[in-house]
């Protein structure tokens, strides 16, 4: 089997691309696809800071870094939940606002592009598969844990073959 042939070296090589097209529309407006995309997932009643990192897919070390960047350009600010005080949200300014709405602004565009390219049926298609490729991955992760004596799932150390 060629690299071509695999799922994961299409969703790869297209989100590199991806990825690569949103940070350059984003330099365009001072910021980068990882603050839009920060931008994009924080509501108005505030955001655990520690709920980004999963929408992410980003580390901890990396989120925490990039979010103190964003604070300290006047994007964002961290207060302490009302109820719980130990929990840390996460808030738009008003220059935070604006560049949200940009960002929105260019997800929408982008996707407006996507939809004029391709026709119906195989838009329909892709989401059908990825729906069906999320299922099956959330699958596999589960099938990899495994029980220890404690009752506790850990992570199966299993080997690859290098393709």
């Amino acid at each position: 089997m060629n690299k071509e042939q695999l799922f994961e070296f299409h969703i790869r090589n297209n989100w590199f691309k991806i990825s690569r097209y949103y940070n350059q529309v984003a330099a365009q407006y001072d910021m980068t696809f990882s603050w839009g995309f920060i931008l994009l997932n924080i509501s108005k009643e505030g955001t655990p800071s520690t709920a980004l990192g999963p929408k992410m897919g980003m580390e901890p070390t990396s989120l925490s870094r990039t979010i103190k960047n964003m604070e300290e350009s006047g994007l964002i600010y961290r207060a302490s939940d009302s109820i719980d005080k130990r929990k840390s949200l996460v808030f738009l300014t008003k220059e935070g606002v604006v560049k949200r709405k940009e960002a929105r602004d260019v997800v929408l565009n982008f996707n407006e592009k996507v939809y004029e390219n391709l026709p119906k049926t195989k838009i329909k298609a892709f989401f059908e598969v990825m729906e069906k490729l999320d299922q099956l991955l959330i699958d596999l992760l589960e099938d990899n844990r495994v029980v220890d004596k404690n009752g506790e799932k850990q992570t199966k150390l299993t080997t690859t073959k290098t393709i």
